[in-house]
């Protein structure tokens, strides 16, 4: 694929270049963090603020992951969500996802205000918006519900958009930001006074009272994972969220082109879209289109392409950023929040937001620190991490792994490779190679970089994300460089190198297709 636009998110590649130290050395404090985005630095603020010390430890830089590539808005308006929550928890959960989401709203607006933070923080009204009559009744009954939790919402056909709608529900007083200027921002308030940040450190052991790097380690009365989804095998949570990828494009808006909302579609395929004014005054757009299985590069080109013919479309807009983002949706359709298990309660996690991780993660972070301190929340009951989950049986993730393995080896190429001396630059395909799956890629300097296939967390197969250049676990989610490091869990080691062993078919296989030792 030509790579005429930018491949890292636009807020990462325009926030300012903070810096944090790596973890070196042993530390002691009241809690230890995992995990650098908008959860673990609102954690680490809201404990410092109740007097605790906390150390935060980030694997790779701060807020420039799942938060950085986000669509960054703020609401409480989840699309068809309090009609969903209601159906499963009752009333009472769905006030108390209302109540959750609402004060982490205004939990940011304050932080923001208190700390000076320039992160183009604008309040804007959030739209969910039909064009499909079917659809109709949603609205109308999800707004109905909405009322009666107190939410600012109202229905109307007026939305702003360039096209007739049959329905929408809006909520007034919602906002948007720049996410990584706001939690890079946050972070350097953190530093000091027994508290302290670290980047480029990843966590590679761990319990409920210590966490360790490779060149460090941090003891503490209570260990809060972070980690979009907990490490390794953790709570089990990776048999109970599911993972998906979007494609997200932001493109230079035309005068007078960009609505005045935040949007999304309830039906499918799902558009998601809302403006962006820069600190020189241009006007961009930033839309998202239809989710797709990690590692499938057909259905990634496809999402892309459905979401730039709207965006073209609608609101002449051409790309000129193009990454992905990656999600879990739960399976009762509420995150987990809070003690990893029933056995010990200081060990705490945050995971499973359906792609509101901004409002809702927030929201956990006010949580997570109440329950550190030991006060009440209500908001528990709906959310508590140790509640009753279906888990996936082996056997069912192991006939997934089957199917994803016959669908991902092989390559994504139209033409037929026999070896990996026949890649292109920009090329990258899993070969099957003496018995072994080895995922390969050609960067632009000819370099090739030949690892394994099997994903280091339960053993499935990565396949190519063409986007971002990465391989992507399509079981769990973890996602991994070209050269096989880990960019996030849950795994922690990274891809096996295909040179691992130098007895293994793979590394002969490998080294008689090129000529040379793989990378």
């Amino acid at each position: 694929m030509a790579r005429d636009t930018d491949h890292r998110s636009y807020w990462n590649a325009t926030a300012p270049q903070v810096g944090f130290p790596a973890l070196r050395g042993d530390l002691n404090v009241d809690v230890a963090i995992i995990g650098g985005g908008i959860v673990g630095v609102t954690t680490a603020r809201l404990l410092k603020d109740r007097g605790l010390t906390v150390a935060l430890v980030e694997a790779r830089r701060i807020g420039e992951e799942v938060t950085g590539k986000s669509t960054a808005k703020i609401t409480s308006q989840h699309n068809i969500v309090y009609t969903t929550i209601a159906g499963k928890f009752g009333a009472d959960g769905a006030r108390a996802y209302a109540e959750a989401n609402q004060a982490g709203l205004a939990a940011i607006r304050e932080l923001a205000a208190r700390h000076s933070i320039s992160c183009h923080l604008e309040s804007r009204p959030a739209f969910t918006y039909t064009r499909d009559e079917g659809e109709v009744q949603r609205i109308e009954d999800e707004v109905a519900l909405a009322r009666k939790l107190a939410l600012p919402a109202s229905l109307t056909t007026e939305t702003g958009l360039p096209f007739p709608v049959c329905a929408a529900m809006r909520w007034d007083d919602q906002a948007q930001f720049h996410p990584v200027r706001y939690v890079k921002g946050l972070a350097a308030t953190i530093p000091g006074d027994g508290c302290a940040v670290h980047e480029g450190s990843r966590v590679i052991d761990w319990d409920a009272r210590r966490i360790a790097t490779d060149q460090g380690s941090v003891r503490a009365r209570h260990v809060v994972m972070a980690t979009h989804l907990p490490l390794g095998r953790t709570g089990f949570f990776f048999a109970e969220n599911y993972p998906h990828m979007h494609p997200v494009i932001m493109g230079a808006a035309q005068a007078g082109r960009v609505p005045p909302g935040m949007y999304i579609s309830v039906e499918t395929p799902r558009r998601s879209t809302r403006g962006h004014r820069d600190a020189e005054g241009e006007d961009w757009m930033i839309f998202t289109g239809p989710s797709f299985r990690h590692g499938h590069v057909d259905e990634e080109r496809e999402s892309f392409a459905e979401i730039e013919r709207f965006a073209a479309r609608h609101f002449g807009v051409t790309p000129a950023w193009r990454w992905t983002n990656e999600d879990y949706t739960p399976m009762d359709h509420a995150p987990f929040i809070g003690p990893s298990s029933s056995s010990d309660d200081h060990l705490l996690v945050a995971t499973g937001f359906n792609a509101w991780g901004i409002s809702t993660g927030t929201a956990a972070a006010i949580l997570i620190a109440d329950l550190i301190e030991g006060r009440d929340n209500p908001w528990l009951k709906l959310f508590d991490a140790r509640r009753v989950k279906p888990l996936a049986s082996a056997k069912e993730f192991a006939a997934g792994n089957a199917h994803v393995a016959r669908a991902l080896v092989g390559g994504y190429l139209q033409r037929k490779l026999h070896g990996f001396d026949e890649f292109k630059a920009g090329e990258a395909a899993i070969l099957k190679i003496d018995g072994d799956n080895v995922a390969g890629f050609r960067d632009e300097d000819g370099t090739l970089h030949a690892v394994s296939a099997v994903c280091s967390h339960m053993g499935c197969i990565v396949g190519w994300n063409e986007t971002d250049r990465t391989w992507d676990c399509p079981c769990h989610g973890s996602r991994f460089e070209p050269d096989g490091s880990v960019i996030h869990g849950p795994a922690v080691a990274p891809l096996a190198k295909a040179d691992g062993d130098e007895g293994s078919g793979a590394a002969r296989g490998v080294k008689e297709m090129t000529g040379a030792e793989p990378r």
